[in-house]
């Protein structure tokens, strides 16, 4: 039982620790669900994603141009290990984006844009705080889950496509720096009970450095994005699980040389995804995302986002 037990563990924590950035560009739309749920010690996984975004909001997340039209299309590959520190499960993560957003806008004023290659690296971890220990695949198999919380971080390197002399970039020109407090709960025998059900809440802050190279200024900062998402999940059998997924933002009002744009975001998505385990080294999740309620500052449009977690 050893050797099967060891890779249905690692299958499942492939699937539970797949983290999917739907959102354009570096900057998550939201994670998603069963992202920061227990997993064995050991485990790794490349995940790679497909999103496809069209509304009103720039590649960076909270900025949104009212009017506008910004399609953004990109490739993002995320590669995830979870470790033990202080008997804890840690869960380091680097994520690359690349790919490409257009932008236009019936104003008569701006021009057309768009702008395409790697998006802005991200480095972060997530550090269990209550019911995440670090357990062996065997343990981890036989493991009640109940109450969970932990505590992530995550920095955003100013590494993607960018110019002043466009209105919307791929990159943000500038670092960013997230945490945030993953909690849930779990009603199940094990994380592979087959009628597992999980409530999840995720509430973060982002923090933004300034852009000291803005389009048409000399300096524009953000003030800090406030979200939370909530995923409600329950397994239909072994394979395959369903997600109701929901969002709120507010915050991230632009100031573009002292003068404040009052463009704070405000809104809240609604939508759904579906996780199926193709077999123990391969998972694809399907995400659609929808704004369903915002103030006339705040974004619109919806995204699709489809994910293949491999583990190895």
């Amino acid at each position: 039982m050893g050797a099967p037990l060891s890779v249905r563990a690692r299958g499942g924590a492939a699937l539970l620790a797949a983290a999917i950035l739907a959102a354009p560009t570096a900057r998550a739309q939201d994670d998603g669900p069963r992202v920061y749920q227990l997993t064995p010690k050991g485990a790794q996984a490349w995940t790679g994603f497909a999103v496809v975004k069209r509304g009103n909001e720039e590649p960076e997340v909270g900025t949104v141009i009212p009017g506008s039209d910004i399609d953004t299309d990109l490739v993002i590959l995320r590669y995830v290990t979870t470790l033990s520190l202080g008997g804890r499960q840690f869960a380091p993560f680097v994520i690359l984006p690349a790919g490409r957003t257009k932008f236009s806008i019936n104003d008569g004023v701006t021009p057309p844009a768009s702008s395409s290659g790697f998006g802005d690296l991200q480095v972060g971890g997530v550090l269990g705080l209550i019911g995440s220990p670090a357990l062996s695949p065997a343990d981890y198999a036989r493991f009640k889950p109940g109450f969970s919380a932990g505590l992530f971080a995550k920095v955003y390197f100013p590494t993607g496509a960018y110019s002043a002399a466009k209105p919307v970039n791929l990159g943000s020109n500038r670092h960013a720096f997230q945490i945030g407090l993953p909690t849930g709960f779990a009603w199940g025998t094990s994380y592979r009970d087959p009628r597992l059900t999980t409530l999840e809440v995720f509430p973060t802050l982002t923090v933004y450095a300034d852009n000291d190279d803005p389009y048409g200024a000399d300096r524009s900062s953000k003030d800090t994005l406030f979200s939370v998402e909530g995923h409600l999940t329950h397994n239909l059998d072994p394979t395959t699980w369903l997600s109701a997924d929901l969002l709120y933002r507010r915050g991230g009002e632009t100031t573009t040389d002292g003068v404040a744009a009052g463009d704070a975001t405000h809104g809240w998505s609604a939508g759904g995804s579906v996780g199926w385990v193709l077999d123990p080294r391969a998972t694809l999740i399907l995400t659609y995302q929808q704004v369903i309620e915002r103030d006339d500052d705040g974004p619109d449009g919806g995204f699709f986002r489809a994910a293949l977690v491999l583990p190895f």
